[in-house]
Formats: structure tokens, sequence, C-alpha cells
């Protein structure tokens, strides 16, 4: 990596901002990737933003105004008179006033982008402060300053670049005088929270990072326009060295320099370079400035240790402490806003010492011991904590795996192995913190400037986790050359950047995501994050876990659906080879392997045939079914009851006799629990049973086939199964897409006719007074509380099979009419094309599948989440995984989630809430989105120790469930909190595929690790930091 060495060697002082991103190669995110992060914006609401900014710069100027002066009475003096002549003093001229500066200011066009999206460019400092109210979103403008500026770095030609190279826009004495005002007065208002701000005041400090000599930056402008005046191409940069000073500005002059090698004066380039970088970057002397201003004896104390330090890891320790104190002295909020902006520059400035100096070490190659790599990772943890990558939890989680690990001289293999894998979480963290803290802004700038989608990779490698990183993966190797293991994606070896979420072995052509459903079952589907509507696939790659406990990572559980999350090396490599098959893998052990077809070796070949060969065993010559086929049981069933009942009436032992699993074991939590389990009444399969027995088959509005109208509704599902599954899903002259295009328009004359049915009178009748009685309507028919209308099929929580999150729920409806519709409605969700194909996938048997339905008292969590009681990834069951969210059915929908794993009485963070956004139920019927409340905890103590308790009771007090080859299975819980008081959702055994667990060929790969987990690693093993 000579970029690395050589950008250390050209540059000791450390130029801020624009650290490690020019000499990096900048991810490159496919276009499908692309459209996956702006999906938050609606087709329609997308297209309409993109109209307005296509307004907005249709102007001469774009988003910029004539330019003004800003006079010390209020007014504004137009730098021009009407003949375009240039005043010499405006504000003296026009009000007699003097002059407080001189810029552009935002049309009343971009103003209304901003107001009307939260997208805010021509971002002015003098500006904005001058005119400060409080009545404005200045966290978005913020976010705007920053998301700008990094734009028009890394992309000069850019028109929104090019508007602000514009003469007079602004001027770079003016910004560098106002900017610091602006970051303090951000940091003053209201709403200022350390774990939801603080990374966006230190990126706008980072980014906009100026020393005020002003006699310097006139040194800048007058070398600029002396370039400028002997080579009129330079005219746009001088523009932009006089409108604002930044790190970004000197990597922008190097370029120009070679593409414009005729432009000659070396001398004033190197002047002007010189020049920037001494209003830009710092190096250990420089922090001493800071010593008079810094506000407290703690933090002057930790600078002197800095500058007493010896260089090596002994200085990077001192930098980590004092960077992390800055952070916590901010975080206090007993600084003033003055104070705060000096203490956030010093630890801007401290921590790109601390980068430099950790990476210019990493490039010495002198081997190291793993006792030294664990002690630099642990300072540049503090400094990703003071850079606000990561919340103070994380910090202390990050602190106590270090803590742990250097307290030891010496552990086994396997330990230290998952150790290290905890620590590299913190990687993971800084992403989700970035995605976090700018989501809210994130759509809207992502459907105008894509290429801002790059952004958080920027940040990383511009923080002392670009470091952290390539320290882990050093001791990774070596301790995976101890295990003699490796990841294997596309040709590269790799032992970090890759996390292992569930086994499973798939071949296929690889494919992004995106909402138009360009995928089928049979391929290997790249996803942005998680989404909770993903139709069967082969397998899936994502970059973004989601949470360990969503619908869709459980559904893959139990298929035996490979899963991973591809960071960004690795998920770097996937660019370019869409479409192209390829063979994935991931075992029982966590080793995944992504390879293209070209590439597989003999070994793959077989791993590949013995699959094959397992699902032919299983009956299904084609091996369209992985896996053992599941058969329903439907001796069990009783269709003679057919009239809503109560849910304390329902236990566990009527699973799959006349309700489903969901209604049984809620009615066992009701005998449990009585008081944290919501009134509910259920449906039976026979009231389905009767109305599907005498419905008839109607036309779909927009179908594409012609439906034989009034026939039996039953004898048409019965031909349509019989022609699909017994002849069309054997003849393997048909693709998955051809099985597909024909299913799908009779799924549609199926829900359709469903959706038909006139309910029988004497059911709404009884089913009034069931829930009147429950107390879920009143005497008019609304409903007080709201209902939840939830499917509860005989086909889900089988041995093997979940089919979490296949059919509908509706949330939260008001009134009966709105139920009996309902009712209807989540009948025939099962026929949906996504439900249909996962189950077909393993039931053998599809027309004995029945509904019933779970009417349930509508619970507004302030909270929500998933328990399971067991480790979800290794399965170990000593433990319980506790995946929460803010507001309603936040976990399951595969949104990010605190995680907590709780084992003998310890608890350890895994990830963090960080959405912008919760869901939750409207007085009106339904949900709506709105902001969450941007708390660090989820959970509290109480709540946890409340649904760990009620864990143990279902533990205890529970049947074990049992896999079908007899191994005991965790419980998966779903809960809620409304004021602190627990509510049981939902329990059922977490399912997972044995089928792929017990696959000879693909637990080969795994080789002898077990054996070579429990040899002994010493801390004192050298390794070479890469």
């Amino acid at each position: 990596m000579t970029l690395y060495r050589d950008f250390v060697a050209w540059r000791r002082p450390v130029v801020l901002g624009m650290l490690f991103s020019f000499c990096c190669f900048a991810l490159s995110v496919p276009a499908a990737a692309d459209a996956a992060v702006s999906a938050e914006f609606d087709p329609e609401r997308a297209a309409s933003l993109r109209a307005h900014w296509s307004r907005v710069q249709s102007a001469f100027k774009g988003p910029y105004t004539i330019n003004y002066c800003t006079c010390a009475n209020g007014e504004r003096a137009p730098v021009a008179d009407e003949n375009l002549n240039v005043r010499s003093d405006p504000c003296g001229e026009l009000f007699g006033a003097r002059e407080l500066f001189c810029s552009a200011y935002r049309t009343n066009l971009a103003r209304d982008m901003g107001e009307q999206y939260g997208l805010w460019v021509a971002n002015i400092f003098a500006n904005e402060t001058h005119t400060w109210d409080e009545r404005k979103p200045y966290d978005e403008i913020a976010k705007g300053f920053i998301l700008e500026r990094y734009y028009m770095d890394h992309f000069p030609e850019k028109p929104l670049t090019v508007f602000k190279s514009t003469g007079g826009i602004s001027g770079a004495e003016f910004e560098a005088r106002y900017a610091p005002r602006f970051f303090a007065r951000y940091y003053a208002t209201e709403e200022w929270e350390d774990f939801t701000h603080y990374l966006v005041q230190y990126e706008l400090q980072r980014h906009f990072f100026v020393g005020e000599d002003e006699g310097v930056i006139h040194r800048a402008r007058n070398i600029s326009s002396a370039i400028r005046n002997s080579y009129e191409p330079f005219k746009p940069l001088r523009d932009l060295i006089h409108n604002q000073m930044s790190p970004g500005l000197v990597p922008m002059i190097e370029e120009f320099q070679r593409r414009h090698p005729q432009a000659g004066q070396r001398e004033r380039f190197e002047q002007l370079k010189a020049t920037l970088r001494s209003l830009t970057s710092v190096n250990v002397e420089s922090l001493s400035r800071f010593a008079s201003s810094a506000p407290s004896q703690a933090l002057r104390d930790k600078l002197a240790e800095v500058l007493a330090a010896q260089p090596g890891i002994q200085r990077a320790e001192a930098l980590g402490a004092l960077v992390a104190a800055c952070r916590s002295a901010v975080a206090a909020g007993s600084l003033t806003p003055e104070e705060a902006v000096r203490v956030v520059d010093l630890a801007v400035a401290a921590n790109g010492v601390l980068t430099a100096e950790s990476l210019a070490l990493t490039e010495k190659k002198t081997p190291r011991t793993a006792r030294e790599t664990l002690a630099l990772m642990q300072a540049l943890a503090d400094g990703g904590y003071g850079a606000g990558l990561i919340s103070a939890r994380e910090h202390d989680e990050a602190h106590r795996i270090f803590g742990q690990l250097l307290a030891r001289e010496s552990m086994r293999t396997g330990d230290m192995t998952q150790e290290l894998e905890r620590a590299m979480r913190v990687v993971e963290w800084a992403q989700s913190s970035i995605r976090g803290v700018f989501g809210d802004v994130w759509g809207a700038w992502t459907v105008v400037f894509p290429e801002v989608s790059r952004f958080p990779d920027d940040v990383i490698r511009s923080s002392p986790l670009f470091v952290y990183a390539r320290l882990g993966n050093a001791l990774a190797d070596a301790l995976h050359a101890e295990l003699e293991m490796n990841h294997e994606v596309l040709g590269l070896r790799m032992n970090q950047g890759v996390r292992p979420l569930n086994p499973g072995l798939a071949f296929g052509p690889l494919v992004y995501f995106d909402d138009g459903k360009n995928y089928t079952r049979d391929n290997i589907v790249a996803l942005e994050s998680t989404s909770a509507e993903l139709d069967p696939v082969a397998g899936i790659v994502t970059r973004d876990e989601g949470n360990a406990v969503s619908h869709v990572q459980l559904l893959a559980r139990a298929l035996g659906v490979p899963n991973a999350v591809f960071l960004s090396q690795a998920w770097e490599r996937l660019q370019g080879l869409e479409g192209f098959p390829m063979f994935y893998a991931v075992t029982p052990m966590g080793r995944v392997v992504l390879k293209l077809e070209a590439e597989m070796g003999p070994e793959d070949r077989a791993i590949l045939a013995e699959y094959r060969k397992n699902m032919k065993r299983n009956g299904e010559g084609d091996g369209r079914r992985p896996g053992s086929v599941l058969r329903l049981d439907a001796e069990r069933l009783d269709l003679s009851v057919d009239k809503p009942m109560p849910l304390g009436e329902v236990r566990r032992k009527d699973s799959g006799v006349f309700c489903g699993p969901k209604a049984a074991f809620l009615g066992e939590l009701r005998h449990y629990f009585p008081d944290n389990v919501a009134a509910a009444v259920v449906l039976p399969f026979g009231v389905y049973a009767d109305h599907f027995d005498r419905a008839v088959v109607a036309q779909p509005g927009n179908s594409t086939i012609q439906a034989p109208v009034g026939i039996p509704l039953k004898a048409y599902v019965h031909g349509v199964y019989d022609r699909y599954f017994g002849e069309m899903l054997t003849d393997s002259k048909l693709s998955a897409d051809d099985l597909a295009q024909w299913i799908k328009p009779r799924l549609e004359v199926i829900r359709h006719s469903i959706e038909a049915i006139t309910l029988d009178s004497e059911l709404t009748a009884t089913l009034r007074k069931t829930l009147e009685g429950e107390g879920l309507i009143d005497k008019t028919g609304n409903s007080p509380t709201g209902i939840f209308v939830r499917s509860d099929t005989n086909a889900e929580d089988l041995p093997d099979f979940n089919g979490a999150g296949l059919n509908l729920t509706l949330f939260n409806l008001r009134s009966f009419e709105d139920v009996l519709e309902g009712i209807k409605e989540v009948w025939a969700s099962p026929f949906t094309y996504r439900s249909f194909s996962w189950r077909q996938t393993v039931i053998s048997n599809p027309e004995h599948i029945y509904p019933s339905l779970l009417l349930m008292e509508s619970v507004p969590s302030e909270k929500s989440g998933v328990l399971v009681t067991a480790d979800v990834v290794s399965g170990d069951m000593d433990g319980l995984t506790v995946a929460t969210a803010e507001g309603v059915g936040g976990t399951v929908d595969g949104s990010p989630a605190e995680t907590l794993f709780v084992q003998n009485g310890e608890v350890r963070l895994l990830s963090q809430f960080k959405s912008p956004f919760r869901r939750l139920l409207s007085s009106d019927g339904g949900a709506y989105m709105t902001r969450s409340t941007g708390r660090e905890w989820v959970l509290s103590g109480d709540e946890l120790d409340q649904i760990v308790d009620a864990a143990r009771t279902i533990e205890r007090e529970f049947e074990p469930a049992m896999s079908s080859d007899g191994r005991r299975l965790p419980w998966d819980i779903e809960f809620g909190f409304v004021d602190g008081t627990l509510s049981l959702f939902q329990a059922r055994p977490f399912v997972g595929n044995s089928d792929i667990r017990n696959l000879p060929a693909l637990a080969a790969l795994d080789d002898d690790l077990a054996k070579r987990e429990n040899e002994s690693f010493s801390l004192k093993e050298t390794i070479t930091w890469q």
C-alpha cells in the first residue's frame, strides 16, 4: 500500500478533513445499491425533489442570489449597481453604514427546497449566523454544511461546486470569522444532545477546520489571484479559495496542476499549498496552542501528557485519552458554547495527530506483540469516541473488551478470536452512527446527489478507526493463521469485514436488491440493508444486518439460506459482477465462501453435488425445495370449531387443531401472565373454512388472465395447485421466472375472490358480541383501544420453519366495520406471492393451509422488541439475545435495534438503536412515523429485568419445543413496553435448519477448527502490522 506510505512521508502535519480520503480509493456503490440508500423517499416525492432542484440550478447562479454586502444597520447593499459596476463601499454609498460581510444569499427557491425536503444547499456561515432564527432547522442546516462541503471537495466539476466558485459568493476571511460563531450557536441549541448531535458538531468543525489568522487568509487569497491573473483557467479554484478555505483545497490544487502542466508558476503553487496547509493542518507540536484555551485543568493535564509522551504507542494512548476527555467534557454540558467549540477543535486536531502517527507506525512493518496491538487499538477506539463515531455506551463496551484481553497473558485461540470479533464491531457501530445521525436528511441528499452515498466511508477512513480496522485485520490474520481459517470472497482471503449470520449453501446469479423485485428465488441477492419485504432467494449478502431477529433473518435461518454481512472491502468486491453465477456457503462454524462459478474447485463442486443429491433424496427431483419437506398434519384439524372465542379459552395444545400457534401460544402466555397479555378474540380455522367452502371465483379488475368467474373457489384453488405442484414444479424446462409469471395472476384471483366474500350474518353478530365482551369495541361499534388483526396459520412455527412475517397484520383498526373488512384482507394474505413462495419451499401439502385470526387489543408500545433465549449466531442457550427499538414493531421489520446479550447476570452491548425515526400508533387508527427520542438507551434496567424474568418463566413453565432432529429449541418472544409495563405479544420456538447444519460436505469446510480453537494464544505473539 505505497499510497499510505507516500502520504505519511509527504505530509507529516495532518491536513484535517481530507485525511486519507484522497489517498484511499472512494467506495463506488452500484446504481442499484444507490437506489436502496434513498429508498425512504418514495418515487413520487423523489421525482418532485429532483424537479425542484432542476428549477434551482436553472438560474444563472443556481441556488445563490446576487452578491450583497450586509451592513451594520441590517440592510443588504447590492455589490454591483444596475449597470453591473462594482461599488467600492456598497454599505457606505447606499446606507452610510459599516460593512459586516459580503456574500450572496440562498435564493427563495433554494430556501423552499430546504424547508420542504430537508435539502439545504448554498450554505454560508456569515449568512446563517447573522440571520439566526431559532425556528429554523439548524440540525438539518448543519448537516447540509457538512454534506455540501464533502460533495464540493470531491466533485469539483459538478454544478453545485461550480456555482460556489462564482466570484463574490462569500469571503474566506468572513467565513473564518463567522464559522466559530455558528458552531457555538449550534451547540447552544435547545435540542443539542451528545448522543445525536456530537458527531455533527465534530464533523462540522473537522470539515471547516481553519485557523483564524486573517493575515494568512489574505496571503492565500493574494497568491491565488496572482496565479489566476497569469492563467485564466485557474479562476474557479481561485474563487473557491476566496469564498471559503477548507482542507479539501490542497488536493484540488494538486489535481489542477496535474491537468494543467502548462500553468507553470510552480513556486506560487507551492506557496499557496503551504499557506493553505498552515491554516488547515496540525502536528503534535501545534497542539500546544490549545493549552491556554483549554477550559479545565483536567484537559490541560491531558494535553501536557501528550506533549511529554514519547512517540509511539505511549503518545497514541495519551492522544486517545485526551480526545475521549474532550468528548466527555463537551457531553457534560457544563461548558459555555465558545468553550465547547474550542474543546471540539482540540479533539479534531488531536485526533488528526493520533490517526497520522498511528498510520505511520503501521507503515514501519516492525514486528509488534499482540499486547501492543490491542493497546493501540484501545487508544484508537478512544479516538473514535472522541470523533463521535461511537457512543458512550459503545466506548464503555470497547474498554470492557480490551480491559479483559489486556488483563491476560494468554487465552484459548477460539476465545481470543471471539473477543476480537466483538472488538471489531466498533467499526460497524461507527457506520451505524453515521447512518443514524444523518438519516433524516440522507434520503433527500442521495436522491439529488447520489455521490454523497460515499460520505460514510469517507468519514471512517478519515478517522482513527481506519487504522483501528487495519490493526484488527493484522491481529485476525495471526489468529486465523493459528486456526488455519479465513473467509474467501471472490478470490480474496479475508479474516475481517465479513460476519456470518446463518449457515447455508447456495448457487445462483448475483443481483442487487431493489423494490422493483428484479430477482428470483434462484438469485443470491445483495442488499444495502435488510428489507422487510424480501421474496424467497437462494442466498443473502447484506451491507447492514439491521438486526439479527428480524422476520427476514428468521426466515433465512429456517430455510437454510446462507446469509452474511459484508463490510466495505468485501462489499466492494461485488462490484461489476451482477448476473454472474456464484457458489456461496456459510459453514456451521462461520466460515464464508463466495466464488464465481469459474473459480470453483473440485471440493466446491463436491459440496454442491452432495447438497443437490440431498435435496433429491427428500423427494424433490428438481431440487427446488432444499432440505426436508414438511407435511402439514391434516388429521389434527378440527374445522367444526367455527365460533369466535376469547383468548382466555385457548391454550398451547390447540395449536394446529382449531387455531394457529400464534393464538395458542398467546393463550398460554395469558395463562401464566394474565396482567401482561392484552385482550384478544380468536377466529378459528373453521370460520375461514366455512366461508372458503361457500366462496366463488371473482375476476380482479386488472388481471392478466381471465378467471372462471362463478365456479367454487375451492375447486379453482385445487386445480391451480394440482397444475403447479403436480406438473410445473417438476418440469425442468421451466425456470423460476416462468413459474412465478404463471402463479402470480392466479394467486391474485384467489386473493380477490376471498376479499369479495360476504361474511355470514350470524358470524358478524357473534363476533360483535364477543368483541364487546372483551372490551375491544363499544356499543356504537367503535374501538376505544384499536384492534390488531393478525394472521395465524397452521403453517407457522413448524419444527424447521417458523413462517415469520409472511402474512398480513393490520394495525390499529378503530371500528367494527374496519375489522370485518380486515378479516377478509388478512384471510387472503397467505395467497400473496411472497407468502406462497416462501412456504412452497418447505410444505408439501399447501392445500391444507388454514388461517385463524387473532383480533387483539392495540398496545401503544413506546418500545418493542424480540427476546431469544439463546445466542442467535452461535446457538448457545446459556444466554439471552434481546433486540429492542423505539415504537411499534421496530425489530421484526429489520430496523436497527438496541441488541443486548445477557449471560450469567452480565449484560453486553451488541448494537444500539440509532434510527432517526420510530413508528407509533395513531388515535385515529393505523400508525405513523415520527422522530425517535434520541435517547441513548431503549430499555431501562427495570424493563430489561422484567422481560428477562418473563423469559425465564417461559423456559421453566412451558414444555420445551423440539426440532426435527430432537434438539431443544430456544424461545422467540415478542414484547413491548408502555409506561414501563411489559406486554407480551407472542412466544414461539426459535427455528433453525438442521439439514444445513448436518450436511457433511458443508461441515467439512470447517476442517479441524474446533480442535485448533482450544490451543493457547499468547499476547507476546509477534505480528506484523499492515
